[in-house]
């Protein structure tokens, strides 16, 4: 995995940079390279060692520390010589994790590992740190002789696979972010990087840095992360803070009018400030894609704030636009982005394409998008196209065919997807379910995938008792194997579940395909009824979606006896994977697991999909202990009922479903929580 854990849907991008008509003459691409890129300076004195955020920075001897100028001002201090590192995780439920990730990816040991937490000691080569309002007065009496940063520091600047220094800068010089702190570490053996938020996210982050090797033909050489220890400051980590800015409201218009791979993105995001000073809209925006070991540009073309030119920095991966001056708090902005570029790409070279969850369109982070959704797609005629949401026409007119779907309400993560397909509908109670199958006409397994839509819906209705929140579902199919993915009212899903005894391979990968059907099916409550905000809460989708998947099964077996004993095949399937998972195996930060090992890997999908619905399992049953199996079961589905029709259309948090659980049955469940989910344990059935 060549990326940082940041969002889930970011793709891999590269070095690009854009500035619009200047507001004020301000040049935030100019700024930004300025503060990546900083003249050393004067030497400066230190009271005592440096803090950066639960780390220590302290000069040994031969070392000088100079500071770093850009833009007529302090951006960071550079540590040129021997400096001592100290770094302390002091948060419980981050220990674990930062401990497996010690030992599984660097050469670095704790000095001490105790009931107060983990501590790293190491003797830095030198260090870089970033950020504005650091401690330190320059030396009295000296000239400054500007100078370069060290060589090492320029090789990993040089088109990371992360986000460089100058964005979370840029937060804090214009986005009301103060505090933020970045710090590139050099070990004797290993280059770290900590990244401090005491503001925006509230969480400090200590990745390594590691190098793409020449095996890869497009990105070797470049660097990127691995986590090593992450802990939230201020906060416990079920207190998770907002976003100080949230799109209320996206349209998007996808046009693909030439049939080729190129297309055009334009975008209009209605954004509302939550907090005062928010004065920096920073998203997730591709800036290539990759076609036969080729990179291809996707290019801004304009960016404009409330109709006018802004400012605006698209770098690695990421889109920053200066809204000058900040909304205040309550009060709205609109943005408008056009870009382009070879987005419409057709895998194996296929008669279709698909925008899925990645930042085809600026993209604000989990907990910066409850929107409104109105999309309209234009392809040749010959084509059909897909979008999340309710169709409200489709209209064809001089070759061309026209798309415009709505979503109301809250959404996150829209697509779009179109290609040459055969589609297959029926409406029933008022909700049209749509299957689209590729190449062929597969009719029969179209009209039964169709039927075990609304099997699912009816299910999930009477659990949860709330409706299915569309008019419309589109299943279509991916000429792939092995997965699915369910945005808001579509659900991609490869080709076994079309053709599932075709041949040898087919059998292979359709082992299971009504239960990942089922889940995906479940994500539309877990996931788009009750939203998540972080990755952290991601277990609320995905678990929860795979324990409803396995009720639904249990239900629409046929018999009391064969449901059992799916239920229990799949109960035994949750155990057995769970016992695989390593150290460390916190359900709620199994997204900083880190490691190059395929069993590194699978310990995240493993915590998700294994131990988080077994997890949910044994709750029901401590219910059922606690209360007796019929009150147990009761209280459980109310659990579940509250949780969806409190939050319907907003964040749904672990936080709310330890709250609602204490409410329904008059007793503390935090500490339970904090054994199974927060922490490593995993519960005895």
């Amino acid at each position: 995995m060549y990326q940082k854990r940041t969002y889930p849907w970011m793709a891999v991008v590269t070095l690009a940079l854009g500035l619009a008509a200047p507001a004020a003459g301000f040049d935030l691409a100019a700024w930004s390279r300025a503060v990546d890129h900083p003249t050393p300076g004067g030497t400066v004195e230190l009271d005592g060692p440096l803090a950066v955020g639960s780390a220590t920075l302290e000069p040994l001897q031969g070392c000088t520390v100079r500071e770093l100028m850009a833009n007529g001002e302090r951006c960071g201090l550079l540590f040129a010589g021997p400096v001592k590192l100290t770094f302390t995780v002091a948060d419980r439920f981050s220990v674990p994790v930062a401990r497996r990730n010690l030992k599984r990816n660097t050469k670095i040991a704790p000095k001490r590992d105790d009931a107060s937490g983990l501590e790293i000691v190491e003797t830095l080569r030198s260090a870089v740190v970033w950020g504005f309002g650091l401690t330190g007065a320059p030396a009295a009496g000296e000239a400054a002789t500007p100078g370069t940063l060290p060589e090492w520091v320029e090789k990993i600047l040089d088109r990371p696979l992360f986000a460089p220094p100058s964005h979370d800068l840029a937060q804090a010089a214009f986005g009301g972010a103060a505090g933020m702190a970045v710090a590139l570490l050099r070990a004797p053996k290993d280059t770290l990087l900590l990244r401090v938020d005491p503001t925006v996210d509230q969480l400090e982050e200590l990745d390594l840095v590691m190098k793409i090797p020449p095996r890869d033909p497009v990105d070797h050489g470049r660097r990127y992360l691995l986590p090593v220890a992450a802990q939230p400051i201020g906060r416990q980590w079920w207190d998770r803070p907002g976003a100080p800015l949230m799109a209320v409201r996206e349209e998007l218009v996808v046009d693909n009018s030439g049939g080729g791979s190129r297309l055009e993105v334009t975008s209009e995001s209605t954004v509302r400030a939550l907090r005062a000073g928010a004065g920096l809209w920073r998203v997730a925006l591709v800036d290539r894609t990759v076609s036969h070991r080729e990179e291809l540009p996707v290019e801004v073309r304009t960016v404009q704030v409330n109709g006018k030119p802004a400012p605006f920095l698209r770098q690695d991966g990421e889109l920053l636009v200066r809204l000058d001056p900040p909304p205040p708090p309550g009060g709205t902005v609109t943005i408008r982005v056009i870009h382009d570029g070879h987005l419409a790409l057709r895998p194996g070279g296929d008669s279709y394409w698909s925008l899925g969850t990645w930042a085809w369109y600026p993209q604000p982070a989990m907990n910066a998008e409850l929107a409104e959704v109105d999309i309209r797609v234009v392809t040749p005629e010959d084509w059909i196209a897909f979008a999340s949401g309710d169709t409200v026409s489709r209209e064809t007119a001089d070759g061309l065919t026209t798309l415009h779907t709505h979503v109301e309400g809250a959404a996150q993560f829209p697509v779009v997807a179109a290609g040459k397909y055969h589609v297959y509908s029926d409406t029933r109670n008022g909700i049209t379910c749509n299957v689209a199958t590729y190449v062929f006409g597969k009719e029969k397994a179209a009209r039964l995938l169709i039927d075990f839509f609304f099997a699912a819906a009816k299910v999930y209705n009477e659990y949860f008792h709330v409706p299915y929140p569309y008019t419309e579902m589109d299943i279509v199919e991916i000429n792939s194997w092995g997965w699915g993915q369910a945005p808001p009212g579509v659900i991609f899903i490869t080709k076994e579940a079309f053709t599932p005894l075709a041949d040898s391979l087919t059998q292979i990968f359709s082992q299971g395909i009504n239960e990942r059907i089922a889940h995906e099916m479940a994500h539309t409550w877990w996931g788009h009824v009750v939203k998540m905000d972080s990755t952290e809460e991601q277990w609320i989708t995905e678990s929860f979606a795979e324990y409803s998947a396995a009720l639904f099964l249990e239900v629409a077996a046929g018999s009391r006896k064969k449901g059992k004993r799916l239920f229990t095949k799949l109960l035994n399937s949750w155990k057995g994977n769970t016992s695989m998972v390593g150290r460390g195996g916190s359900i709620y930060l199994g997204s900083y697991l880190a490691g190059e090992s395929f069993e590194d890997r699978m310990d995240e999908v493993r915590l998700l999909y294994a131990k988080g619905p077994m997890v949910l399992h044994a709750l029901r049953l401590e219910l059922q202990k606690k209360y007796g199996q019929k009150q147990g079961d009761r209280y459980f589905i109310a659990l579940l009922r509250a949780f969806l029709r409190n939050f319907e259309g907003r964040y749904g948090a672990t936080r709310h479903l330890v709250g609602i659980l204490d409410q329904i049955t008059g007793e503390s469940w935090q500490g339970w929580f904090e054994r199974y989910v927060y922490g490593c344990e995993v519960p005895k059935l």
